[in-house]
């Protein structure tokens, strides 16, 4: 994983976004995999620390390593005393053998390749586990919310038709699955979980804002447009549901 500049346009406003706009985890991700509480893992590119506070409930020690200062400043805010270190899957702030299970959320594709893999298993003890998880829609805003979002697709870039550009969960779509099944983990298990996710007008505007296409516009083009689509949400509150998905593999011996 390589460290990455915040959009251009928005700056260190994204990471608020983001944080506000984006949707959690249901508890299960934690309990599933069958980790005892006392287990000690790691939240791999913990972001605005999502996963972290979910992590927080089950198990004991929990690490955060995340790449990016403005993510790692919120991080710290939100949840104080967490034990919050820069680092990235290539090169783990971890010493050899030291955690029970490593989860990556929403951020895998980023750095899936054998030389992550190889350094995530180093830091596990033997039959640690890797848990990875994205977050996929199963349905619209409810309710509508396409008056808003005409405004904000008439300004999209150009696309596949198939990529929609205000749903940044295709990138859960790479050949992570085959480069875990050729490593040192497996077998792969998983589950999809039911995930529901209620945002008011202004955490839905933050939703759209983490869109990268939109966060790189500068101010002029960036406000305007996200104002404009603003004018266009009438409701108190919108809900979208969201399928987890998620998946979890030992560390095999050698």
């Amino acid at each position: 994983m390589t460290t990455w500049d915040l959009p251009a346009g928005s700056g260190e406003d994204w990471v608020a976004h983001y944080d506000r706009g984006r949707p959690g985890w249901p508890d299960e991700v934690a309990s599933l995999p069958g980790l005892a509480p006392s287990a000690e893992v790691l939240d791999l590119a913990a972001g605005s620390g999502k996963l972290t506070v979910v992590l927080r409930k089950r198990f004991d020690a929990v690490i955060a390593i995340e790449p990016q200062p403005a993510f790692r400043a919120i991080l710290r805010e939100h949840i104080p005393g967490l034990d919050v270190r820069d680092g990235t899957a290539q090169g783990l702030p971890v010493g050899d053998a030291t955690l029970d299970a490593v989860f990556v959320a929403q951020a895998f594709h980023w750095f899936a390749n054998r030389d992550s893999l190889d350094e995530i298993a180093r830091v596990l003890r033997p039959g640690g586990v890797l848990v990875l998880m994205w977050n996929l829609p199963r349905g619209p805003w409810v309710p509508s919310t396409l008056n808003a979002e005409r405004i904000l697709l008439d300004r999209a870039p150009a696309l596949d038709d198939a990529v929609d550009p205000l749903d940044f969960s295709r990138a859960h779509a790479t050949d992570w699955r085959r480069i875990v099944e050729d490593s040192i983990f497996g077998p792969i298990q998983e589950r999809r979980l039911p995930n529901a996710q209620i945002l008011d007008a202004e955490g839905l505007m933050a939703y759209y804002a983490s869109m990268g296409w939109i966060a790189e516009l500068p101010d002029q083009e960036r406000i305007p447009l996200l104002n404009e689509a603003r004018s266009r949400l009438t409701a108190d509150r919108y809900r979208r549901d969201w399928e987890t998905m998620l998946f979890w593999c030992g560390l095999q011996p050698q």
